[in-house]
């Protein structure tokens, strides 16, 4: 089970989207991480045959992503997932699969089994519309699971998630991993820090870094500093550098500060995050 991305590009006049990206994925959960406009929407569009590259290939296990053979070993969620209100939960999973051209008897016995997997058996007779985000989020992971694919593309599912509902969605992704190659895009660092195994960070169209959590941290080992400070030097600390957070200290501030250099004589290195390497190559995005 492979699926190969061989220098794959998109190009829209003079912006490139993607540039030269080459990917080889086996199974298991890799996050997608970047900030809005990193290249990843268009990456998964690619990889989903919805877009066409400008250039580069895509297969999975040597089927080309043109071929109809292709689409019967994928599932996608986009990230406006589509449905129609009025639809009851399991009447829109039936018409779904009657569009994927499952026989009746077979996509009734798989349409029970999603539901329960996605914990809306009990949902079953409702409308659409009467769900919640979670809900709804957990019903578009179900329909892309129709055809039990071998791919599932994930465009940021929990844009809009409250906690609960997306610690529910992240465990249900972790779980799906296990047989299939699953691509999660996200620019939410938690949604990917523990259930991904490979994580992809993208920006400006490029795959900046791949590997699991603490192989990419450590590139930015030596540049995550903290440091304690009066109150009346906090506010220019914070205007030179890109600071992550910041607590009280009784009448000290200490701050957590991204900088290459040391940014003061009394900062200490600190051990990086997910979270500061995300912050670490988006700081505009951040500052924005």
């Amino acid at each position: 089970m492979e699926l190969y991305l061989n220098r794959v590009t998109k190009q829209y006049g003079n912006k490139i989207a993607c540039d030269r990206i080459s990917l080889r994925m086996k199974s298991g959960v890799y996050g997608l991480l970047g900030a809005n406009g990193a290249g990843k929407t268009t990456l998964m569009r690619m990889i989903c045959g919805v877009m066409t590259p400008t250039s580069g290939e895509i297969t999975y296990d040597g089927i080309d992503v043109r071929q109809e053979a292709y689409r019967d070993v994928l599932g996608y969620l986009p990230q406006n997932f589509g449905y129609y209100p009025d639809f009851r939960v399991q009447d829109f999973m039936m018409y779904l699969a009657a569009l994927k051209g499952l026989p009746k008897n077979p996509a009734c016995e798989r349409t029970a089994s999603l539901l329960r997997l996605v914990s809306l058996e009990k949902e079953s007779k409702r409308k659409i519309k009467t769900l919640s985000g979670g809900m709804k989020q957990r019903l578009g992971i179900a329909q892309a699971l129709l055809n039990d694919p071998k791919i599932l593309i994930l465009d940021e599912p929990t844009a809009g998630l409250d906690p609960k509902e997306r610690v529910k969605f992240r465990n249900l992704i972790s779980r799906l991993g296990q047989d299939r190659i699953v691509l999660l895009s996200t620019h939410i660092v938690s949604d990917v820090e523990y259930i991904a195994g490979e994580i992809l960070m993208m920006k400006d169209g490029q795959i900046l870094h791949q590997g699991s959590r603490d192989e990419i941290i450590r590139t930015i080992h030596g540049k995550i500093w903290e440091c304690c400070v009066p109150e009346t030097n906090a506010e220019q600390l914070c205007t030179e550098h890109t600071v992550i957070n910041l607590r009280n200290s009784g009448k000290d501030i200490i701050l957590r500060v991204i900088s290459d250099t040391i940014p003061r004589e009394n900062a200490v290195s600190a051990e990086p995050t997910l979270e500061d390497l995300y912050l670490y190559y988006f700081q505009e995005e951040a500052e924005q």
